[in-house]
C-alpha cells in the first residue's frame, strides 16, 4: 500500500469500505460468540441437573440394595465348557426395574456401567453388553473426572437436522470406602435445548450469508461510487492544463483540470461574443434589415444575405412556412427544402438581382393542405460592381415578403362559380322557356288524343307521348329552378329541427321503408334560407337513397346525417350525409356537380348542382368524399353567418 494510494480519493474510499466491512465482521463474531457461550451455559446447567438426578437415582438403588457387591470390572464371560459359578458374581438389577425408574423420572434411558465402560444392565435391553461410545471416545479425560467424583456430560446429540435431541450425564457409583465400582448413566430428551441449538445454527448461517452479501454490495457500491470519478479522471488526462504530480493528490489535480477547462470555455465564450458583435456591426454596415425592423411587421418577412443564408425572420413567416424556430445562418436550400417554388424564386433574385412582385406560389403544408402565397422579393443593392462588367450593382441580400392568399383564392373560386352559373343561365334560359312552351302544347294535344280515342290503339302512343313530355317538363322545371335568380332570405333557423323534419318527411315515403336514417352529432343554429337549405338536404338524402337502391331489398341500409361545429377564422357548420352504397368512382367524382351529368337511368343530373347552388348562395361549399369501407360522404360546409348575399342571375 503506497503513500500515493493512501492519498488518492479512490484509495481512501476503498480503505473506508474495508474498515466498515471488518467492523461488521467483528461485531457479528462477538454476537455469535456470546450466543454460543449462553448456549453452552444453559446446556451445562441442564447436564448438572441431570447429574443430581443421577445421584438421587443411585441413592434409590442403594436403598433397595440393588448395588451391593457390584464388581469394579465387568465380569468376563466364562470359558467354553466352564460353569457359571466359576465367574465372579455380578449384582443383578433387572432391566424392567430400570425401565420403570426411567418412566417415573421422565428419562429416555438408564444404564449401569462397569468401571471400564461396558454396559452391565440398562432400561434398553438392546444395549446390554456393549461399550459406551462416549467413555470409549474420551476414556482418559472423562474417566478421570468420574473417578474424582465429578459429573461427565455428553454433548447435545441430534439425528440430522431434526428437532429431536438428547443429553446424557454420568455419575460414579462408590462403596463405603469410596472405591469406584462403576458408573450410572442417565439420558433425557431436551427439546428446548435442541430448538436453541437449531436457532443458533440458523443465526450463524444467516449472519455468514449477510456478511457475504454486505461484502458484495460494498464492492458494487465502490465501483458505482468511483465510476464518475474515474471518468472525470480520464477526461482530466485530456485537459490542456498541466496537472502537477508531486505534492498533490488526484482530487486536487482533478479540480485543477476542471478549472482549466472552465477557463478555456470562458475564453471561447468571450471570443464567440466578440464574433457575434462583429457580425452584427457588419450586418448594420451592409444595410441589411435587422430583427427589430421586421419583428413589428404583420406580413411574413424573411431576410437573406448574398450567399443565401438566413439573417432574420419574424414570427409571421415562421408560422406561415411552418419553420418552427430556425437559427439565423442556415442556408435557404436547407430552410426552404420543402417549399421548392419559393426557393426557385429566391435563387433567381440572388443570381440576377431581379425584383419580383405579385408572384403567387402554391405550397403544401405538413397537414397536406394547399396554401397559396403572394410573394414579393426585393434585392438589397450594394456598391457598384466591376466597370468592365457594365457597372452592375452587386446584391448584398434579399428581402422576402409573403402574404397568405388562400382565403382570397377560395373567394375567387366561388365568384367564378357564380359567373359560370350566370353565363349558363343566360345561354339556356330562353331555350328552356321555348322547350317548356312547346312541350306544354304537345302534352295538351296528347291528352286530347287519348281522350278522343278511348278504344283506339293510338291511345297507347298518346299516353307514351304524355309520359315523356311530363318527364321533360320535370327536367325543364328543375333546370329553371336551378337557373332562376334567387336572393336567399337569411334568418336564424334551428338546424336540428330542420334536419329532423326533413328526415321524417323522407321516412314517410313507403318506398323508403327499408332505409334507416341515423342522426348524429350537434346541429348549432345558423342564419340561412330555410326553404333552400331543406331542398338541399332533400336532394342529398334522395341521392344517398338512390346510391343504395340497387342493394338487396331484404337488407336494411343506413343513411347517416351528422353535424358538428368547426372553429377557425370562420365559424362553420359541417353537415355530412353518408351512405353505405358502392361509392362514386374516382374518375366520375369531378363531374357530379356538372348540370345534366348523371349515371342513373331516370336521373336528371340537376340534384347535386342544385345543392352546390344553395351552398354558393350561403357562402359555403359542398364536396364528395370517399367513405372508408365503401360508400360516399357528402360534406356541406356553411358559415353560421354568411356574407351579404349576391343574387345569382341565371335568367336572361
Amino acid at each position: 500500500m503506497t503513500p500515493a494510494f493512501l492519498r488518492s480519493y479512490a484509495g481512501q474510499i476503498k480503505i473506508f469500505l474495508v474498515l466498515l466491512v471488518l467492523f461488521l465482521a467483528v461485531a457479528i463474531w462477538f454476537d455469535f460468540h456470546l450466543l454460543v457461550v449462553a448456549r453452552n451455559a444453559i446446556q451445562e446447567e441442564a447436564g448438572l441437573r441431570l447429574g443430581v438426578e443421577a445421584d438421587l437415582l443411585r441413592a434409590e438403588l442403594e436403598r433397595d440394595r440393588m448395588l451391593t457387591g457390584a464388581p469394579a470390572t465387568a465380569t468376563p464371560a466364562p470359558p467354553t465348557g466352564a460353569s457359571a459359578g466359576d465367574a465372579a458374581e455380578a449384582p443383578f438389577v433387572p432391566p424392567a426395574f430400570l425401565e420403570r425408574l426411567a418412566r417415573l423420572h421422565d428419562l429416555r434411558r438408564v444404564d449401569l456401567l462397569s468401571s471400564d465402560g461396558r454396559v452391565i444392565t440398562s432400561s434398553d435391553t438392546a444395549g446390554i453388553g456393549g461399550v459406551d461410545p462416549f467413555l470409549l471416545a474420551h476414556e482418559a479425560r472423562e474417566r478421570r473426572r468420574l473417578l474424582a467424583g465429578l459429573t461427565a456430560i455428553t454433548p447435545l446429540e441430534r439425528a440430522g437436522r431434526s428437532a429431536f435431541a438428547t443429553l446424557a450425564a454420568y455419575r460414579p457409583i462408590r462403596d463405603r470406602d469410596f472405591r469406584t465400582l462403576g458408573f450410572i448413566r442417565l439420558e433425557r430428551e431436551v427439546p428446548a435445548l435442541a430448538s436453541l441449538d437449531l436457532d443458533l445454527r440458523t443465526i450463524a448461517m444467516l449472519q455468514a450469508g449477510g456478511l457475504l452479501s454486505v461484502l458484495t454490495l460494498v464492492l458494487l457500491f465502490a465501483r458505482w461510487l468511483l465510476r464518475p470519478y474515474r471518468r472525470l479522471q480520464a477526461a482530466a488526462g485530456l485537459a490542456p492544463a498541466a496537472i502537477p504530480a508531486d505534492g498533490m493528490d488526484d482530487a486536487e489535480a482533478l479540480v485543477g483540470a476542471v478549472q482549466g477547462v472552465l477557463e478555456k470555455m470562458r475564453a471561447q465564450e468571450r471570443e464567440l461574443h466578440s464574433l457575434k458583435e462583429a457580425e452584427e456591426r457588419g450586418a448594420a454596415a451592409s444595410g441589411l434589415p435587422g430583427e427589430r425592423l421586421i419583428s413589428g411587421m404583420t406580413s411574413a418577412a424573411l431576410v437573406f444575405d448574398r450567399s443565401g443564408r438566413l439573417v432574420t425572420l419574424n414570427a409571421a413567416a415562421s408560422r406561415l412556412l411552418d419553420l418552427g424556430t430556425p437559427v439565423p445562418g442556415r442556408g435557404a436550400s436547407e430552410l426552404l427544402a420543402a417549399h421548392a417554388p419559393l426557393l426557385d424564386l429566391l435563387r433567381g433574385t440572388l443570381q440576377r438581382g431581379e425584383a419580383r412582385s405579385r408572384e403567387v406560389v402554391t405550397l403544401r403544408g405538413r397537414d397536406g393542405r394547399l396554401v397559396h402565397l403572394g410573394v414579393m422579393l426585393s434585392p438589397i443593392r450594394g456598391g457598384t460592381g466591376d466597370p468592365a462588367a457594365g457597372g452592375v450593382e452587386s446584391v448584398d441580400g434579399v428581402v422576402c415578403l409573403l402574404t397568405d392568399l388562400t382565403e382570397i383564392r377560395a373567394l375567387r373560386e366561388r365568384a367564378r362559380l357564380r359567373d359560370n352559373l350566370a353565363i349558363l343561365g343566360e345561354m339556356s334560359a330562353g331555350i328552356a322557356h321555348e322547350f317548356r312552351n312547346a312541350l306544354a302544347v304537345i302534352q295538351g294535344h296528347a291528352r286530347l288524343q287519348s281522350r278522343a280515342a278511348a278504344a283506339d290503339p293510338a291511345r297507347a302512343h298518346a299516353e307514351a307521348i304524355e309520359r315523356e313530355t311530363a318527364r321533360l317538363l320535370r327536367i325543364v322545371g328543375d333546370f329553371l329552378r336551378y337557373a332562376r335568380p334567387i336572393t336567399p332570405d337569411l334568418q336564424e333557423i334551428d338546424l336540428g329541427r330542420l334536419v329532423g323534419e326533413t328526415a321524417d318527411d323522407f321516412r314517410s315515403d313507403p318506398d323508403h321503408a327499408w332505409v334507416r336514417i341515423a342522426i348524429e352529432g350537434t346541429f348549432p343554429p345558423l342564419f340561412a334560407d330555410e326553404t333552400l337549405l331543406k331542398q338541399a338536404l332533400q336532394n342529398l338524402l334522395r341521392n344517398a337513397f338512390e346510391a343504395t337502391r340497387d342493394e338487396p331489398k331484404g337488407d336494411t341500409r343506413t343513411i347517416v346525417v351528422r353535424g358538428r361545429e368547426e372553429g377557425g377564422e370562420r365559424s362553420l357548420v359541417r353537415l355530412e350525409v353518408e351512405d353505405d352504397g358502392p361509392g362514386i368512382p374516382a374518375e366520375e367524382r369531378g363531374h357530379i356537380f356538372t348540370p345534366f351529368y348523371t349515371t342513373k337511368d331516370e336521373g336528371t343530373g340537376l340534384g347535386l348542382p342544385l345543392v352546390q347552388k344553395v351552398a354558393a348562395l350561403h357562402d359555403g361549399t359542398v364536396e364528395a368524399l370517399p367513405r372508408p369501407g365503401g360508400g360516399t360522404c357528402m360534406v356541406l360546409l356553411l358559415p353560421r353567418r354568411p356574407a351579404p348575399a349576391i343574387p345569382i342571375d341565371l335568367v336572361a
